[in-house]
């Protein structure tokens, strides 16, 4: 557990918390020991308050950052394609 929240902090440290996010998806990752399944998320959580994450940046990493990002990148693609002239792709609508 010790270091998956090791590499959360570099993350953090590197891109900034607002950037950060985990995922429930450990399909044949060998390397997160203390880490077999999102049953075990209270830890990790409980160890990033311990080492003086807020709450804010705890949503974030826990998936409110993802859905930021997935809210806001289609419409930046959508509106850098209309600009750039790009066709749209086969099947998309209008």
């Amino acid at each position: 557990m010790q270091d998956v929240a090791d590499h959360i902090d570099h993350l953090v440290q590197i891109a900034g918390a607002a950037h950060v996010g985990i995922g429930g998806d450990l399909d044949g990752i060998t390397s997160t020991k203390g880490l077999d399944s999102v049953a075990v998320y209270p830890r990790l959580f409980a160890e990033l308050i311990r080492r003086g994450y807020t709450d804010e940046q705890l949503k974030g990493i826990a998936g409110l950052n993802v859905l930021r990002v997935m809210r806001e990148k289609p419409r930046r693609s959508l509106r850098g394609c209309r600009r750039k002239g790009r066709r749209r792709m086969r099947g998309s609508k209008k």
